[in-house]
């Protein structure tokens, strides 16, 4: 075990260092009681061994504010004493000491206790060696929501060492709304005994020391103790979880190579509009001579080519519309609250414009054209599919029409 040792009397203190330190034990020896808080807090020991009676500040006070030190795990400490009423066997107990020595010290006795105090202590390191080294982070609070317990893997979620969170409010790992919330709803349990919370695992943010906030799932445990009610957290950071959640709704509803919505995700957002029956439009528009680009200077080429056609109709559109890949070299835009012609015509050739600019890819000049049927809700199509269809066929009427226009359906 690591002892820390206090005892101003250097005469007392060499012996029974000795003992303790052939004994196997790691001993660090101060001579006061301040001495003794500043080397706790330092380096929490397994076991204090205190002297009573010290200069600068004797060691029932000193234990006293050892005792209000939040720490991971108890620590035993044991007074060392030539004082023997009870009065002063109490006001140590009270003070926080476990355990008492008189003086002059019998080192079997001494080894004995020492022995006793290592099996609590290798319990105890076990157990607790189990909780830091789970994956969960694991906080114990008390009833008016301060820390009290810390692990290692909370540690790594939050980004803060332990002697920050502990003792503290437990809403300080928390972004707002939740921190505001907490103490109200810690408040309200305690009151009406009505969970909303305990024992329900649920998604939550968490706040970690750097100012991010991350999703996070939380399960609160309830738990009656001789030291009164306290409440264990379970925590898992799902931050990981959420990206590639993230990322495979992403995937399923975009297209890879341009980025721009795919055909299903246009699907869904052409009949969410038609059910809201509000104006728009609808542009289909094919790419005219891409299959020349393709072929004379290969499929690494052409991929340029759309994913810059796809850059040109955002800067076209801009806020005004949605855009879509349907696939191969066919697009289509939904112009929001536009049902008239003229304003479609403009768009339209502002489009037209746009693609048909020269551009650079992998090395090669490149210029393409585009070929735009256009279709105004509910003028041409009262549904999703009408509206669509109605847009497919002006563009084929482009296209015969001698291509690079726009064409509104009849």
């Amino acid at each position: 075990m690591h002892i820390l040792f206090a005892e101003d009397s250097k005469m007392i203190a060499l012996p029974i260092i000795k003992a303790l330190e052939d004994s196997g034990h790691r001993v660090t020896h101060v001579t006061d009681g301040v001495a003794a808080i500043e080397q706790f807090a330092a380096e929490p020991p397994d076991l204090v061994l205190m002297d009573v009676v010290m200069p600068n500040m004797d060691g029932i006070e000193a234990t006293r504010r050892i005792k209000a030190i939040p720490v991971k795990k108890w620590i035993p400490i044991t007074m060392l004493t030539s004082l023997v009423s009870n009065e002063d066997l109490i006001k140590g107990l009270e003070a926080g000491s476990d355990d008492y020595l008189t003086k002059p010290v019998d080192f079997d006795v001494l080894i004995a206790r020492m022995r006793s105090k290592q099996r609590i202590v290798d319990l105890q390191n076990s157990f607790f060696g189990v909780l830091e080294n789970v994956h969960e982070g694991i906080l114990t609070i008390d009833q008016n929501g301060m820390v009290q317990r810390f692990n290692l893997a909370a540690e790594k979620i939050f980004g803060y060492a332990p002697n920050e969170v502990m003792g503290k409010n437990v809403n300080m790992l928390m972004p707002q709304p939740y921190k505001a919330q907490h103490d109200g709803y810690l408040h309200n349990y305690l009151s009406t005994n009505i969970p909303k919370v305990i024992g329900v695992g649920r998604k939550v943010q968490g706040l970690r020391k750097n100012g991010e906030i991350f999703p996070m799932h939380l399960a609160v445990t309830k738990v009656e103790s001789v030291v009164g009610t306290q409440f264990i957290g379970l925590v898992r950071d799902i931050s990981q979880e959420e990206a590639d959640r993230e990322q495979i709704e992403h995937l399923a509803l975009h297209d890879i190579l341009t980025g721009l919505p795919n055909r299903a995700s246009f699907t869904s957002h052409l009949a969410a509009i038609v059910s809201a029956n509000k104006a728009f439009s609808v542009l289909f528009i094919d790419i005219d001579g891409f299959k020349p680009v393709n072929d004379n200077f290969g499929h690494e080429v052409g991929d340029k080519v759309l994913i810059t056609i796809a850059q040109k109709l955002r800067e076209a559109v801009a806020s005004e519309g949605f855009i879509a890949r349907l696939g191969g070299d066919e697009f289509v835009v939904i112009l929001y609250e536009i049902n008239n012609q003229p304003d479609v015509q403009t768009i339209g050739e502002r489009i037209l414009q746009t693609i048909g600019m020269p551009m650079s890819c992998g090395g090669h000049d490149c210029k393409v054209g585009a070929s735009i049927g256009a279709a105004i809700f509910p003028i041409h199509g009262k549904n999703s599919e009408t509206i669509l269809n109605a847009a497919d066929n002006a563009m084929y009427q482009a296209k015969r029409a001698g291509k690079n226009r726009v064409v509104l359906a009849a």
